[in-house]
């Protein structure tokens, strides 16, 4: 009996343990919008060896009817509608990472969309997991869904936003913040979108609004890109809260510099298939 007794221990221990983990309080979920909130929990996984995360989105309804929630899929064969919630979630970041711009084929659905009966208190928990830096694994449109790349590691905030489709309207809900570290960091990550603050008059130097504490360097080069407008703003003095830089317009030179406001976005540099900082 004295024998059995480390073993018997050890598995009350861990007994112990799980049950203390599944009664681990769930974040407050985000703001109620039509009878619904939004909740997203977000854990780095720790089963593959490799960088990525276990995620999950919970739709509360907080009203005191039931509601139907529907899918809206573009094409057929799809999915169901936690598949629809999946792939209609998506993530916003701080600091913020270029949103994806493209054009997108247009939806041929002939089905009838899937749909689902939310009842009174009920809750509708979908979870995937991911292998890389990112959060998502599919999205429904690119230009509405966004799936941001984490170029640098970090500790990034993070909410989630979805459009319910119910019988009644659409419903637009965010989620509760969560903070994802990336690369194992929890240091502040390196920003890569900003904006010209200032242009100069002879429109070969601009400033832009992130510094030292964004952990600008010198020597980083932003662009800006959309529709042909090419250009680059390579940063020669970095103070803590701005940055000026030389502007490289393209040839024959544009009539018009730059205006104050653009979006550029970081140049990043690769490194053995890795983006890296510079």
């Amino acid at each position: 009996m004295k024998r059995r007794l480390p073993t018997l221990t050890v598995l009350i221990l861990v007994t112990l343990h799980v049950r203390a983990a599944e009664t681990v309080a769930l974040p407050e979920p985000g703001p109620e919008e039509g009878g619904l909130r939004m909740r997203l929990m977000v854990v780095p996984r720790t089963d593959t060896g490799r960088e990525g995360y276990d995620v999950r989105v919970d739709l509360l309804n907080t009203s005191e009817r039931a509601i139907t929630l529907r899918a809206g899929w573009r094409h057929d064969d799809a999915g169901d509608l936690k598949d629809y919630i999946d792939a209609a979630t998506s993530i916003e970041c701080v600091p913020a990472i270029l949103r994806w711009r493209g054009g997108v084929t247009v939806g041929h659905r002939k089905l009838p969309q899937p749909e689902q009966v939310l009842e009174k208190g009920a809750v509708l928990s979908v979870r995937w997991q991911t292998e890389g830096r990112h959060l998502k694994n599919r999205v429904t449109n690119p230009n509405e869904v966004q799936n941001p790349e984490f170029p640098f590691p970090g500790l990034y905030s993070v909410h989630a936003t979805v459009n319910v489709i119910t019988t009644e309207r659409i419903v637009l809900l965010r989620s509760n913040e969560q903070l994802v570290s990336v690369g194992g960091s929890r240091a502040m990550p390196k920003s890569t979108l900003g904006q010209l603050a200032q242009v100069e008059a002879d429109g070969k130097t601009a400033m832009l609004n992130l510094g030292s504490q964004q952990k600008i360097e010198l020597g980083d080069q932003f662009e800006h890109n959309s529709k042909g407008d090419y250009w680059k703003l390579t940063i020669t003095k970095v103070e803590p809260n701005y940055s000026m830089g030389k502007l490289e317009l393209p040839a024959p030179a544009r009539l018009t510099p730059p205006r104050p406001g653009i979006e550029v976005t970081l140049i990043l540099k690769i490194a053995h298939c890795r983006l890296s900082v510079p």
